[in-house]
């Protein structure tokens, strides 16, 4: 009679755990790994589910406020942009108008006019454009016609001109704040998305390693009791496997559990 046929898999299981001197640990380390892989697993899956939703809000956000994709400018860039314009156009208004003080309120009403032009360039409202680039050109004659050219030279208004065009193209090039924040939220989730991929990867590599020693001892000890019984070391191993889903008390209540560790 084969030693196999006087002693159950649970026997094997019960003196392997009580007898050796690192089996409890193994199925301890097993048991902690795994259910740390299902935790990041979830927390993977609850991720994506985030990280997809945003990006699903920002691109119908874009298809709303820039259906075409015309507004190509990065909002962040477009800001640097502006503020090296509107300093620009505050030194050349300074110097134009022959001081700060009133320089800086001409160049609010330069950057208000270039703003009201983007929005007319961008909804295609050709007589409002046209209106307010006279009333751009006119402005600038009046503030340069009192002055004394020899010392203060034509092209200072021309120049103002220019920027108040370069304000105007990058205004009208240049995402809303609402879209930027969208891309910036879908990119923050993705990112966290990726975090709990790396983390659930490196979770499943660790689970995978804690079963297959704790595994490598079960079959260890059910070859050498059955003399190399393939079904006996099968059985045996299932049992390793329900050990440690359900540990011993659920056990006794759940005769033929499935296995869960195969996917690791």
């Amino acid at each position: 009679m084969l030693p196999s046929q006087t002693r159950t898999p649970s026997q094997i299981m019960g003196e392997l755990l009580t007898g050796h001197p690192e089996a409890a640990s193994l199925q301890s380390e097993a048991r902690h790994r795994l259910a740390l892989a299902d935790g990041s697993a979830t927390s993977a899956s609850r991720a994506f589910a985030v990280a997809q939703a945003a990006r699903l809000g920002y691109e119908e956000l874009r298809h709303r406020l820039d259906p075409r994709l015309q507004r190509t400018l990065n909002f962040g860039a477009g800001l640097a942009f502006l503020a090296l314009l509107g300093a620009g156009l505050a030194l050349s208004n300074a110097i134009e108008l022959g001081g700060l003080r009133p320089g800086l309120p001409a160049t609010a009403v330069w950057l208000t006019g270039a703003w009201l032009t983007a929005l007319g360039t961008r909804e295609h409202r050709g007589r409002p454009v046209c209106t307010a680039i006279a009333v751009a050109v006119l402005l600038d004659v009046l503030l340069a016609a009192p002055h004394d050219f020899a010392r203060r030279p034509v092209v200072f208004a021309a120049f103002i001109l220019v920027l108040a065009a370069g304000a105007v193209v990058i205004m009208s090039r240049m995402e809303s704040a609402a879209l930027f924040q969208a891309r910036w939220h879908w990119h923050r989730t993705r990112a966290v998305h990726q975090a709990a991929v790396r983390l659930e990867w490196h979770d499943v590599k660790a689970a995978k390693a804690a079963t297959d020693s704790w595994f490598g001892l079960v079959r260890i000890r059910a070859n050498a009791v059955s003399g190399g019984d393939e079904h006996f070391v099968h059985e045996t191993v299932t049992l390793a496997m329900a050990l440690l889903e359900y540990g011993r008390e659920q056990l006794l209540v759940r005769p033929q559990p499935p296995s869960v560790t195969a996917k690791y």
